[in-house]
């Protein structure tokens, strides 16, 4: 029994990229960003493509509740996935430094896949709920926390360039599934697009789990000791350096606000639930933006096929902001770019989003949105890492997935309520833009308040 519990203990760590660490470092971090890339786009690509699901359920499940004048209930199938993905986020963090980021990625791909299979014997919408709802917002989640940090530990440079690929990774799922999804469900109806689906979710996500390995500590040692001994041979400033080099390896923080030890000590910082606040509130109105943007588009008189290219539009536009906003992070700080990109985010919703009347000022929002906006998933990791540091990374992004449980379920239906209600008075449309604008300037004040929280300095680099 020992010996068993041994072999499991170790299984996580016995993968292509652990094989690869020591005699090829360089390969096994290679491995670990394509392999984080393409677990990022078949998870959080998944959810980036379910507004076509949601056109699906509506179509099928509207005429059920227009009698009864409610609200139609397949809304909850996107709003529960969304909220669990996150909720799982919280949980998969804690699994990851339990059994390792290998084995909690098979995990979340097994209830990924499962969860699609399941929701194509589904004819309920409370069926689809727990099934592509629940089990497959469980695997992105759980997913999504592995993919988005790993790549972290193996570069102590261009982080930011590097997480940037990585989470490009969501928009070009968005981009390919989105049309592969559509084209499925016409040659094999619904439950037979959800049966494939979930059959290459589960099939692609093991493969991702190979790979997936944190950098031995005997290698970020080694790391160290060379870049001091670089140092030492240098100018005359080099003790500077050499002193500068040490205290960043020893502190937990990158800028010693407070060295934070354990998951108690970052919960009781101000710099954390600043930093939960605005992202909280900026991923609910991102998700609120991004599933409905086709059907606001239509709203103001658009046609269908305007409206799908507009959100198109700004799935792609994500895949650009991400990498580029990434590299620029990494030259000016990314709380600094987490602030300026919510800044241009929020300014977008109030200056083109909620005064569109025409197919040129909403391509010209989605370009926008999507460049700044898809930048939230990148800096947040990037972010933590500034504040708490590298170590337990999973579990500290995980605890922002907490208060995301509540605004990115309610969000959706709050917005779906002021379309549906208001719209019959022509009012429906720039409300739910001021909804969006209005939720994006909370979180944009949030970021300042961590901003100046970590310094009052306006050009140093954070």
């Amino acid at each position: 029994m020992l010996s068993a519990r041994r072999a499991l203990a170790r299984l996580p760590k016995l993968g292509v990229t652990r094989a690869f660490s020591f005699a090829h470092p360089r390969v096994a971090a290679g491995i670990v960003v394509a392999a984080s890339f393409v677990g990022m786009f078949l998870g959080s690509g998944m959810t980036n493509s379910y507004g076509v699901f949601e056109e699906e359920y509506e179509n099928r499940f509207s005429n059920r509740d227009s009698g009864r004048g409610a609200i139609s209930s397949a809304i909850a199938v996107g709003a529960v996935h969304v909220s669990v993905n996150y909720l799982f986020t919280t949980i998969a963090g804690a699994l990851c430094e339990r059994i390792g980021m290998g084995l909690t990625t098979f995990i979340g791909g097994l209830m990924l896949g499962v969860g699609h299979i399941a929701a194509g014997f589904c004819t309920e919408v409370w069926q689809l709920v727990l099934a592509q709802g629940v089990l497959g917002g469980a695997g992105v989640g759980t997913v999504f926390i592995v993919v988005s940090t790993i790549p972290t530990s193996w570069f102590s440079k261009n982080q930011g360039f590097l997480i940037g690929i990585v989470h490009s990774g969501s928009g070009v799922g968005g981009l390919v599934l989105a049309p592969l999804t559509r084209y499925l469900i016409n040659q094999y109806t619904l439950p037979g697009a959800l049966k494939i689906l979930g059959a290459i979710l589960a099939a692609g996500i093991t493969l991702v789990s190979l790979g997936m390995a944190t950098k031995p500590e005997e290698l970020v040692d080694q790391e160290d000791e060379d870049n001091i001994d670089q140092l030492s041979t240098a100018d005359s400033g080099s003790e500077q350096k050499v002193g500068a080099l040490a205290k960043k390896r020893m502190s937990v923080r990158s800028f010693g606000v407070r060295d934070v030890h354990s998951t108690g000590g970052v919960l009781r910082s101000q710099e954390f639930w600043y930093l939960n606040v605005a992202v909280m509130l900026a991923e609910a109105a991102f998700y609120v933006v991004l599933f409905f943007l086709p059907v606001f588009s239509i709203g103001i008189g658009l046609t269908s096929e305007q409206g799908a290219l507009i959100a198109g539009v700004a799935n792609g536009a994500t895949i650009v902001g991400r990498i580029t906003i990434g590299y620029i992070a990494d030259l000016s700080g990314n709380i600094n770019m987490f602030l300026i990109t919510h800044v241009l985010v929020t300014l977008s919703c109030f200056l083109l989003w909620f005064p569109a009347k025409s197919f040129m000022v909403m391509m010209a929002f989605a370009c926008v949105f999507g460049l700044f906006a898809g930048s939230l998933t990148p800096l947040v990791p990037l972010c933590s890492v500034t504040l708490f540091g590298q170590s337990g990374l999973a579990a500290n992004v995980g605890l922002l997935g907490v208060g995301m449980v509540l605004t990115t379920s309610a969000a959706p239906v709050v917005a779906r309520v002021f379309y549906e209600k208001l719209g019959q008075t022509g009012a429906g449309y720039g409300t739910v833009a001021l909804f969006c604008g209005g939720i994006y300037l909370l979180a944009t004040l949030s970021i300042f308040a961590l901003r100046i929280c970590v310094s009052r300095k306006p050009w140093i680099k954070i």
